[in-house]
């Protein structure tokens, strides 16, 4: 596909998720590129604030991950921890002010859905932070949720390779309903609205492919 009709289709598609998800009384933005999901951020998030994060590619593509650790937030940072203060950070995520992630899937009439592990993901995004922040690129963009279901089957054992897990998804390249005690799909969530708590979720879509 020619580049600029690429980027027409990333465009028409962007406009109508940010619609639905703004329609489902979420922030939503629209961005170009990576280089300008900091900026944005620099905008929504207050300093000093508590900080946490979910497991995520695209945080660390876009830079957040040097944007949290500027010193400028109480950030807590997992990926510098040890097994005990990880612990605990798995506990006081659900005090942050911002708690950031990507997603696995957005339909295009504005659902999240999400499949995690050990639910340090998940568990935060329903309930405790009280604003949580998804980034992701147009290839999570999904028509519905079939189709979101069928993305996380085919990213999975992507997932389990990537993170070394001893799964028969690792080997085999497809989803097995195992009982590994590493299997990566545990606990699934479809975030169906924000009406409960508008503006709780702001979501940064970005133009571009991110993440797996």
């Amino acid at each position: 596909m020619r580049k600029d009709l690429y980027n027409w289709k990333y465009q028409k598609v962007g406009e109508k998720v940010i619609e639905n998800l703004k329609r489902k009384k979420h922030d939503a933005y629209l961005v170009e590129k990576k280089e300008d999901v900091v900026p944005l951020l620099n905008t929504i998030m207050k300093e000093n604030s508590k900080v946490a994060v979910g497991g995520s590619l695209t945080l660390n593509e876009c830079n957040v991950l040097e944007f949290l650790r500027s010193g400028r937030f109480n950030f807590l940072d997992r990926y510098n921890a040890s097994k005990d203060e990880l612990e605990n950070i798995y506990f006081e995520m659900f005090k942050a002010d911002y708690f950031l992630c990507s997603a696995n899937a957005i339909t295009e009439d504005g659902k999240i859905v999400q499949l995690d592990g050990n639910g340090t993901r998940v568990a935060p995004m329903i309930f405790g932070p009280k604003y949580v922040i998804i980034i992701a690129g147009m290839n999570k963009i999904v028509p519905d949720l079939d189709s979101a279901n069928k993305r996380i089957e085919y990213i999975s054992p992507m997932n389990s390779k990537r993170l070394n897990f001893d799964t028969p998804c690792t080997y085999t390249g497809k989803c097995d309903d195992c009982l590994s005690p590493e299997r990566i799909c545990i606990h699934k969530v479809i975030v169906e609205s924000g009406v409960r708590h508008p503006g709780r979720f702001k979501i940064i879509l970005v133009k571009e492919d991110l993440g797996l």
